[in-house]
């Protein structure tokens, strides 16, 4: 006789498949690019040339006070400009908890311009200020006249099923000027292999190159690097205005939200499931 032994079988076992990624993709405001966004882009360089910068946590190059900190009446100008390309500002009431703007200045690390040491490192931007939230937009325009057009950012989309820090697992060295790996050795074919192992890990989506007076934004969610910081000899180095805005509060949707409205795409199936076009 068989003995039964449904009753040692484990009860409400179960279960479950993700349905989100533990890097959720950008929701809020899609890519965008707009040229001569300044009327008087020399007027900026000189103002970035002429501000003190430091180096700032474990960033390359030197960045310089936030803006707000120098002028606000200015760094709320440039942020609304910038905001300006998702929002009718005449038409749209909105506020954000926190906004960062400051000039960045990045020099090449080898005179090879294909060397790894001068590009960067694929990562998502993080929190500016505890207690705020993340960043939800970012952005920045390229203030550097006839630099290597090379020298933009591209957005790049994590490969399936893959796990990665979504900062640099490399830092840079600002008392020693150089890259250093995780374990902190400076081990140059060490970082070449590290830096491979990590780029493998995304596909590229979207290139934009450095023109000059070129502003270029996207939501703070996209996976994003610089894609290289090389430069001629005795020529000036990358030089762009860098901001991050979070926080952002309005009665109108976000713009990805706008798109995305489940009303456009339900009439466009309709249409052409019933459309004669044939």
């Amino acid at each position: 006789m068989t003995e039964r032994r449904d009753h040692f079988k484990p009860k409400g076992a179960g279960s479950n498949v993700a349905t989100k990624s533990r890097w959720p993709k950008p929701d809020k405001y899609p890519p965008i690019v707009v040229d001569e966004f300044f009327n008087d882009p020399d007027l900026m360089v000189r103002l970035g040339k002429s501000l003190p910068n430091e180096v700032v946590g474990r960033q390359p190059g030197r960045r310089s006070k936030q803006m707000w900190e120098i002028d606000e009446i200015l760094h709320n100008a440039i942020i609304r400009k910038a905001l300006s390309c998702y929002y009718d500002l005449d038409y749209v009431t909105l506020s954000w908890a926190t906004s960062n703007l400051s000039f960045h200045t990045i020099d090449r690390y080898d005179p090879d311009k294909e060397s790894e040491k001068n590009k960067g490192w694929i990562h998502q931007d993080v929190m500016i200020k505890q207690g705020f939230g993340d960043d939800e937009v970012a952005g920045l325009i390229y203030l550097t006249p006839g630099i290597d057009q090379d020298s933009g950012t591209s957005l790049w989309t994590l490969k399936p099923d893959l796990k990665v820090d979504t900062q640099a697992p490399a830092y840079f060295d600002s008392e020693e000027q150089d890259w250093v790996n995780e374990d902190g050795s400076k081990n140059a074919e060490e970082y070449t292999e590290g830096y491979k192992s990590h780029m493998n890990k995304f596909t590229e989506k979207l290139r934009f190159q450095n023109v000059f007076n070129r502003m270029i934004m996207y939501d703070s969610r996209e996976w994003h690097a610089a894609n290289s910081y090389w430069h001629e000899d005795g020529a000036d180095p990358r030089l762009t205005l860098a901001f991050f805005i979070g926080g952002v509060q309005s009665l109108s949707d976000f713009p990805l939200e706008r798109i995305r409205n489940p009303a456009y795409d339900d009439l466009i199936s309709d249409r052409i499931g019933n459309g004669t076009y044939i």
